[in-house]
């Protein structure tokens, strides 16, 4: 008997974090308020710095820039501060607090951050004591080193500097407070920054600082989708700035939005002839070539990607992904396991590795991935449903059954669990049990596309004929090219004459 497995995409799924009370006992010690005053004694600026080593905050570079005398308040006591490491363009700075010895935050990274995901903002706006808010990532922008976090967590001017943080109590950001005609964006710039501070101590000391307010002002565009009017803006920055590669990123991120592909290429590869060791705009750059077919030139820049930083996970990811859509599975099968290595903890990835290895035949490594998978992602019906197929391809009889079983005790309302559950029951020779699992597949969904065909070659075994030409014409309007394939299994059976 002809019969056909349900193969669906896969989903993303995290690792639950700490809740809020959690993260605000882990974080709250860290937060400092930071005083900057003139040579006269007269305040000029305050914001909020984070504790980042013993003696060591961090905190945006414009909160110090005009002060002559800073100083760091935490819990209640002033201590006096100095300028460590400087970075203008990218508005951070660390501090030297000789005598504070706080405890330090925890760094994160950008790259293990999804839209959607919960953060929290923390700092200490206007000097008024520590504030905690909640909200979700609502866009992230790949820049050089990290990912830009635009987020609905409240940030106002006096908690510049604070800690943007995740769910796992982690920093990886700093909050940076924006007000642009009437529009407030909340922005945190990435931690990956605030750990390449002594590489870049005061190297962009004497950029212009136009650049930065076009960086502001693009991100804003960005966020509204006016690509069109980013495509504007950067072709504006690149007259002025040639050589500034985040202006040629920026250029061909909106133009892969518009569709202008040739543009985004050569936007993307202008930008790597400036920085060549930028993953992100590779991975891009890769992106762009999938989108006009050229499939190895998307390999290849992938590949770039990830030797430039063999810890970029999203980069092994769509690496995996592009050798998989190519015929290519040994290598997909090397992506995923790196993927796997840098994340261990991320379900999704394991199971893209599981999915590979079925479709590759390696079916006893497909079932310790997927296994793993439904390990750290055990309410996800999908990672069950081919869970289950894959214990059935390794021929682990007993196991599938059990599977599907627990899927269907956890989701008794999922067709795709009842198909595959009557496939396990045909090939075990249990003929009433699989009949009545396709049954209650199309109680759930009478349009179910493989619970029809399963049922029709059912019938076709049983010699119900005129159960099957229903199920035949039904598939017809419903599926046409599985209606054909079912329609030769009438010949097979000898039903046709």
């Amino acid at each position: 008997m002809l019969l056909v497995f349900l193969f669906i995409t896969l989903g993303w799924n995290r690792v639950a974090g700490k809740n809020a009370d959690e993260v605000f006992r882990q974080i709250s010690d860290t937060v400092v308020v930071i005083h900057c005053y003139d040579k006269k004694g007269e305040l000029k600026s305050i914001g909020s710095g984070i504790v980042l080593d013993p003696g060591t905050v961090v905190t945006n570079y414009h909160i110090i820039e005009k002060g002559e005398i800073l100083t760091v308040t935490w819990q209640g006591r002033e201590y006096r501060a100095k300028p460590k490491y400087t970075d203008r363009f990218r508005d951070v700075c660390s501090l030297e607090v000789p005598v504070l010895h706080a405890t330090p935050v925890i760094p994160g990274n950008t790259s293990d951050l999804k839209i959607g995901d919960k953060v929290y903002a923390a700092g200490s706006p206007y000097g008024m004591g520590l504030t905690f808010s909640d909200g979700i990532i609502s866009g992230l922008r790949a820049v050089d080193k990290g990912y830009y976090i635009q987020t609905t967590a409240p940030i106002s001017s006096g908690s510049s500097g604070g800690g943007l943080f995740d769910e796992q109590a982690k920093l990886i950001g700093l909050p940076t407070y924006f007000f642009k005609q009437g529009q407030q964006l909340n922005f945190a710039l990435p931690v990956e920054w605030v750990m390449d501070l002594r590489n870049r101590h005061f190297l962009y000391e004497k950029t212009i600082s136009e650049e930065s307010e076009l960086t502001f002002n693009v991100l804003s565009l960005e966020e509204k989708q006016d690509w069109g009017g980013v495509i504007t803006l950067c072709q504006n920055w690149i007259k002025k700035f040639p050589g500034s590669y985040e202006a040629w990123g920026h250029l061909g991120f909106a133009s892969l939005h518009k569709g202008y592909l040739v543009q985004a290429i050569d936007a993307y590869q202008r930008a790597i002839q400036i920085n060549p060791d930028y993953a992100h705009y590779w991975a891009e750059l890769a992106s762009a070539y999938s989108r006009t077919g050229q499939s190895t030139k998307q390999i290849e820049a992938y590949r770039q990607a990830v030797r430039i930083n063999n810890n970029f996970a999203p980069g092994w990811i769509n690496l995996g992904i592009a050798c998989y859509q190519n015929g290519q599975f040994d290598n997909a099968i090397i992506a995923f396991e790196e993927a796997v290595r840098i994340n261990t903890n991320d379900a999704s990835s394991w199971a893209f590795l599981g999915q590979v290895c079925r479709d590759y035949g390696l079916f006893t490594k497909a079932v310790a991935a997927y296994e793993e998978a439904v390990r750290l992602s055990p309410k996800n019906a999908q990672y069950r449903l081919h869970l289950g197929d894959v214990y059935g391809l390794a021929d682990q009889k007993k196991k599938q059954q059990d599977s599907y079983n627990l899927l269907l005790q956890i989701n008794p309302d999922y067709p795709d669990a009842w198909v595959s559950l009557g496939v396990s029951y045909g090939l075990a020779g249990l003929e009433a049990q699989e009949r009545a699992a396709y049954m209650k597949a199309l109680s759930i969904n009478p349009e179910h596309n493989l619970a029809l065909y399963n049922l029709a070659l059912d019938y076709l075994e049983h010699k119900e004929r005129e159960n099957a030409m229903g199920i035949y014409l039904r598939l017809r309007q419903l599926n046409p090219e599985l209606a054909q394939i079912l329609f030769r299994n009438f010949d097979s059976h000898l039903l046709l004459k």
